[in-house]
């Protein structure tokens, strides 16, 4: 368990607006009422004005991704504008600030490192979507492409946006037998109906005009 006092390290107590898990039946759901939401702090920081333009031609996939952020833009549809980004890489450099604070944090809350990266210096996003299902960009074990990702999304009363995932299996049992199973945590353990595991990072999104835009990544060590 990472405990709360090492989360308080880097983030700060906000009221949810909603508390998610899984899209479809791909990850672990939540009704837990009342839970009170961890989000990063400098919330209060200037927001950046930077609108990236893709400097590659762009797909046909791209295209739909961009059209799908615009609408869910003007509908405060924070979990289309996520699946967008997560998408697209064309979606990502239009929708991130211009720089992107970069933080790992031990167990007990220790900054191990932080780095601040221009936009399109940043190494890597940790989501990707697949098949409707939220998976890593890169597997704890290589070519492990069993890795799912449970996700809970909380918006602050200022419109900031958290996602923290976690890395998540399936068991494969399944009820009608078509579908992936239940969930499993990092060491093998079934996640109870409602529950999610402990967060092994955080990705906040900060509200700009008429949108969001991805401004930092922060990620916690495992316990050896």
């Amino acid at each position: 368990m990472i405990p709360a006092h090492a989360r308080a390290f880097a983030l700060t107590l906000l009221l949810p607006v909603c508390v998610l898990g899984a899209c479809g039946n791909s990850h672990a759901g939540s009704s837990e009422p009342g839970r009170l939401v961890i989000l990063a702090q400098n919330t209060s920081a200037a927001r950046s004005k930077h609108t990236a333009t893709p400097t590659q031609p762009l797909s046909e996939s791209d295209r739909i991704s961009l059209d799908m952020v615009s609408n869910a833009c003007k509908t405060q549809d924070y979990r289309t504008f996520f699946n967008a980004f997560a998408s697209s890489k064309a979606v990502r450099q239009k929708y991130s600030a211009a720089e992107v604070r970069y933080a790992v944090l031990g167990p007990r809350g220790e900054k191990i490192s932080e780095r601040t990266f221009d936009a399109p210096n940043y190494p890597s996003f940790p989501v990707k979507m697949q098949d409707y299902h939220y998976k890593p960009a890169k597997p704890s074990r290589a070519g492990d492409a069993d890795e799912y990702l449970d996700l809970q999304f909380n918006q602050s009363q200022s419109n900031d946006l958290s996602v923290e995932w976690s890395r998540i299996h399936y068991d494969g049992q399944s009820s009608g037998g078509d579908g992936i199973g239940n969930p499993l945590d990092a060491n093998g353990k079934p996640i109870p109906k409602g529950t999610h595991p402990d967060p092994e990072g955080q990705l906040l999104f900060h509200p700009t005009a008429d949108c969001w835009e991805f401004a930092e990544d922060t990620r916690w060590e495992r316990k050896k």
